[in-house]
């Protein structure tokens, strides 16, 4: 839901009436009323309408430096025209024209500023404020009039408008007449008057000179006019509200799918190879069972084939006198080629239990056991460390020594 709130010269502060609409997605209007800020309906969405009549359009000429500098400096620009201190100014850069000028729109910053504080009060997050001289459709080479009969405005470009003084049926405003006559010698192809919906019996006006044809248009409502995306917001410079999430999230949304099909993917693909190879393990572990029960007989209760297998093995060894690679002798002759590089006295001790061997070690720094370590790693040989102790003369640790198909 939106709702659109008319601020008009008419609003002073909170206590001030303002007219509303409350339209769905489409902009139909659901409801509509005139109260103050705090009786307005919630909506997921609030705009500022700025009505003609509270602020100024103007096209200047603006110098040719950095958009940072020129940008401080549109309140000085501005003064020429308001005859106001330029801090009592706001002014809003719209579109550069085809004369090579900008127009911009000037507002009184405090009385902006207390619409803002107000909206904040009533709990109102308003984002977005555009001038309502800029709502109604711009076909090409057309100025667009909406007029009640006796005061209206004028909108001639993408964003470039003025309000219009008092006028008749038969006399324009001055301010039509001036924008009119600064136009040449390429004035408008075609005038489209709109007249509100409380006016709409009100005949085409009869001005002289018009340099075109006045045609009809649709009547003017300012609750239903379609507000474009990219009309001029107000609500800019030091004004402008603090960016939120959601209004990140459609340029995000694309680099977010991407990132999510990547996962997916990823996820996807882990799983299969994990499936892929549990399945080999599996088999290969069937394999072993089947083995191992045709090898020890089928009434072997099978529980860890491989530590099983090679604990068999070793006792059918022992009872043919053959040695076994996890012996005290076996492993001792494969762990002597590197404990027998250690300088003397490094080794202190010898422990063999269940095809263990426990060396206790005295070494000089952690380094020379990493390469201990190491060292018999490469041999085929399990090690399991324990903590390295450091002494006053170097660190002692204990390192037991298992045939690698032994563990």
């Amino acid at each position: 839901m939106k709702l659109r709130i008319l601020f008009s010269a008419a609003w002073h502060d909170s206590s001030s009436p303002c007219p509303w609409a409350l339209c769905d997605e489409s902009g139909i209007v659901i409801q509509s009323g005139i109260s103050t800020l705090d009786s307005v309906p919630k909506a997921d969405d609030y705009i500022a309408i700025i009505s003609s009549s509270s602020l100024m359009c103007v096209n200047v000429q603006m110098p040719a430096q950095s958009r940072r500098r020129w940008e401080a400096a549109l309140p000085f620009v501005a003064e020429e025209y308001t005859l106001t201190d330029p801090e009592e100014n706001h002014v809003v850069p719209g579109a550069i024209l085809k004369n090579g000028q900008r127009s911009l729109f000037i507002v009184d910053k405090k009385w902006l500023q207390s619409i803002l504080a107000a909206c904040q009060a009533a709990n109102i997050n308003l984002r977005r404020a555009v001038p309502e001289m800029l709502l109604p459709a711009l076909p090409p080479d057309t100025w667009v009039i909406v007029w009640d009969g006796v005061k209206g405005f004028l909108r001639t470009g993408l964003t470039s408008g003025i309000a219009l003084d008092q006028g008749s049926e038969l006399q324009p405003p001055i301010a039509f007449t001036l924008s009119l006559n600064a136009s040449l010698p390429v004035p408008p192809r075609s005038i489209q008057f709109r007249f509100p919906v409380d006016a709409t019996s009100l005949p085409l006006p009869k001005w002289p000179n018009l340099a075109a044809s006045p045609t009809p248009g649709a009547q003017w409502d300012w609750r239903t006019e379609p507000i474009q995306s990219d009309t001029l917001n107000l609500l800019w410079g030091e004004l402008a509200p603090k960016t939120r999430l959601r209004e990140w999230l459609p340029k995000l949304r694309p680099v977010a799918l991407i990132l999510l099909a990547a996962i997916l993917i990823e996820t996807l693909g882990t799983n299969i190879e994990w499936g892929i190879l549990n399945h080999k393990k599996n088999r290969v572990t069937q394999q072993i069972e089947r083995t191992f029960l045709k090898t020890f007989g089928e009434t072997s209760v099978v529980v860890n084939p491989p530590l099983q297998m090679q604990r068999n093995i070793a006792a059918l060894r022992h009872t043919a006198g053959l040695p076994d690679d996890a012996d005290f002798l076996s492993l001792l002759d494969q762990a002597s080629g590197s404990l027998s590089t250690l300088p003397t006295g490094s080794v202190t001790g010898l422990h063999y239990e269940s095809g263990r061997l426990d060396v206790d070690l005295k070494l000089r720094n952690d380094a020379e056991v990493l390469n201990l370590q190491k060292h018999l790693q490469s041999k085929g040989l399990g090690i399991r460390s324990s903590d390295i102790r450091k002494t006053g003369t170097g660190v002692e640790t204990r390192l037991a020594i298992l045939n690698e198909g032994a563990q």
